[in-house]
Parts: structure tokens; C-alpha cells; sequence
């Protein structure tokens, strides 16, 4: 285990290093590249993605940088989390999360927030002609800890707001349109993490409705990818502790090369391609 471990390490960073001339042209900006990258080795590195395909890692840390988003855990912009297929493949994929979408907003001079309102919140939402107007008092005193709403609201740079607002029922129907969620009970990173996706859901909606520029719609193309495997629980039977490589020349070339199919998320190797119809 420790081996493979370290041989998947050792693909996995000299992949990134490769990259390294791509991440650098995209923050163009060396210091912020050199810190990206050692984020990107850490988070690519992590345990609860050694299953995952190395390539999928990669990509997935790639399109990171293309947003110009941080993969630092702390700051929550992005996360890379592992996903199984129906097929038995575990892929790393892309999620955005709300402060992600604030961080691109920001850039662009807008201000953007997001919050959950409960059911012993004091919460009302007004709309005269074009004027919008939200009230909120927040029930500090309250256990009670029930969703009722998900709220997004964004401000242009020329103080022009916008306001979205969704119930449970609303954000449910939208978490059914994946094949995996069909089910009256969530699933997968919807069982783990309701209402951070319920937040990401109803910022996402609003932001497809604000006047943005390309960067914006690239990241909700990105973040538009259907999930459709079920989220990997970490195992923390086997743990097991190894250091990072020094030294890695290319064993990508040494593995089997390895297809993966876009639309199901299949991955292959060039001897099961010849046995398995896709």
C-alpha cells in the first residue's frame, strides 16, 4: 500500500510540475504561482484521494487555476473531492463552492452574499415593481435549527441589487435533476453537505441571471458538470503515513495509459478497452 502510495505521488506531482509553465502564465504572477502549486501538490496529495485517477486530480487542479480560485481548505473557494461511478471508477471532480463564486464576483467589482434563514428567523422578502426588499433578523436565542430558506443577494458595482431566494422544496427539485438524486433522500455530497449545496444552489441561480462578464460564465461552465457518481467516504481503516517524493522522472509512461469517457466519467486502460464496450 505504502509503495503505490508513493508511486501515485510521485505521477501525480511530476504531472503538476509539467503544468507548473501553465499555472504561471495563468495567475501571471510568479509568487502567487509558486503558492498555488505547493497548495495544489498538498490538496492533490491528500488521502481521501488516493483512489481517485491521477489525471482527474491534475485537470481538476488545473481548472482551479484557470478560475483563479484558491484550493486552500481554509479559505473554501474550491474543492477537488472523489467521486465513484456506476462502473466502479473513482474520479477526482471539481466543485465551486459559495465563496468561490464570491471571490470571482468580487473581481469583477460586485459584492455577493449568501446565508441560511431558519424557521424562528424573522425573514421576509418584498418586491415592488423593480425594487426588491429583504428583512431579516436572525433568532439568536433559537436552537431551532430547520431550513426554511436559502438566500443569495449580489450588488453591481453601480449599487444595482439582486436577490434570490429558495425553500426547501425549490432547492430539492433542483438537487433531483442529477441521476443520482432521484431518490426523496439525499445522497452522496448532498447527504454529507445539505446546506453548503443548498447555498451553492441558490448562488448559482442567481448569479446565471447577473450581467457578468466571461470569466464568470467559464466558471459556471465548469461548475455546470452533472454529478452524477456518489461522493467516496474516507476510509481511515488502512491510513497510512508517506512522505513526498523528491524524485519522480515519468512514470506516467510506465502505467498503463489510461482513457476516460467525458460523458460517463468510465476510465479504461488501453487492454480493457479491447474487452469492455463503453
Amino acid at each position: 500500500m505504502a509503495k503505490e502510495l508513493t508511486q501515485r505521488e510521485a505521477q501525480i506531482n511530476t504531472a503538476l510540475r509539467n503544468n507548473y509553465p501553465i499555472i504561471k502564465s495563468l495567475f501571471g504572477d510568479k509568487k502567487k504561482a509558486d503558492k498555488f502549486y505547493a497548495t495544489a501538490v498538498k490538496v492533490a496529495n491528500d488521502y481521501k484521494l488516493k483512489d481517485c485517477n491521477p489525471q482527474s486530480i491534475v485537470e481538476a487542479c488545473i481548472t482551479v487555476a484557470q478560475l483563479n480560485l484558491d484550493l486552500s481548505p481554509a479559505l473554501a473557494q474550491a474543492y477537488i473531492v472523489p467521486f465513484k461511478s456506476k462502473s466502479g471508477y473513482t474520479n477526482a471532480q471539481l466543485i465551486i463552492s459559495a465563496r468561490g463564486y464570491q471571490a470571482i464576483l468580487s473581481r469583477n467589482g460586485w459584492d455577493l452574499k449568501s446565508f441560511v434563514v431558519y424557521e424562528d428567523d424573522i425573514f421576509s422578502y418584498k418586491m415592488d415593481n423593480f425594487e426588491e426588499k429583504i428583512t431579516y433578523e436572525k433568532n439568536l436565542d433559537s436552537d431551532n435549527e430547520n431550513f426554511k430558506y436559502a438566500v443569495a443577494m449580489a450588488k453591481s458595482p453601480n449599487g444595482t441589487v439582486y436577490i434570490e431566494v429558495m425553500n426547501k422544496k425549490q432547492i430539492e427539485k433542483h438537487r433531483k435533476v442529477s441521476q443520482n438524486q432521484k431518490s426523496d433522500e439525499p445522497t452522496g455530497i448532498w447527504a454529507e453537505w445539505w446546506e453548503p449545496m443548498a447555498l451553492k444552489t441558490v448562488v448559482k441561480k442567481l448569479v446565471k441571471k447577473l450581467p457578468l462578464g466571461e470569466d464568470v460564465a467559464n466558471a459556471i461552465y465548469k461548475d455546470d458538470k452533472p454529478i452524477e457518481a456518489e461522493i467516496v467516504k474516507e476510509d481511515t481503516s488502512e491510513k497510512t503515513t508517506y512522505a513526498t517524493s523528491d524524485i519522480a522522472k515519468t512514470l506516467s509512461s510506465m502505467q498503463p495509459k489510461e482513457t476516460v469517457n467525458k460523458e460517463t466519467g468510465e476510465i479504461t486502460t488501453q487492454q480493457q478497452e479491447a474487452d469492455i464496450k463503453l
